[in-house]
């Protein structure tokens, strides 16, 4: 089993968390000065940024549970059922 997918996924995803914490850290910045106009700028990159990370983390736990979670079920079982009847 692979892991390199999920290795630069979950990197990704690092990755665009710090560049919105930069930009929430420029736009409080930018708000503290009075200057809205740049604050908003900066936040609505930060919530892209933030989006990014999200979506990449979603298509990580999609490639987990599609190619991994047979195997991770064979080398770590369930004690009992999750869901009734499952």
């Amino acid at each position: 089993m692979t892991q390199d997918l999920s290795k630069n996924q979950y990197t990704k995803a690092a990755d665009e968390l710090v560049l919105a914490v930069r930009h929430y850290r420029e736009a409080a910045s930018h708000s503290g000065l009075g200057e809205h106009v740049q604050a908003a700028h900066h936040a609505h990159l930060a919530r892209g940024h933030f989006l990014n990370a999200q979506a990449v983390a979603h298509d990580a736990a999609r490639w987990h549970a599609d190619e991994v979670s047979e195997t991770v079920m064979a080398e770590h079982p369930l004690n009992g059922d999750a869901v009734a009847g499952v």
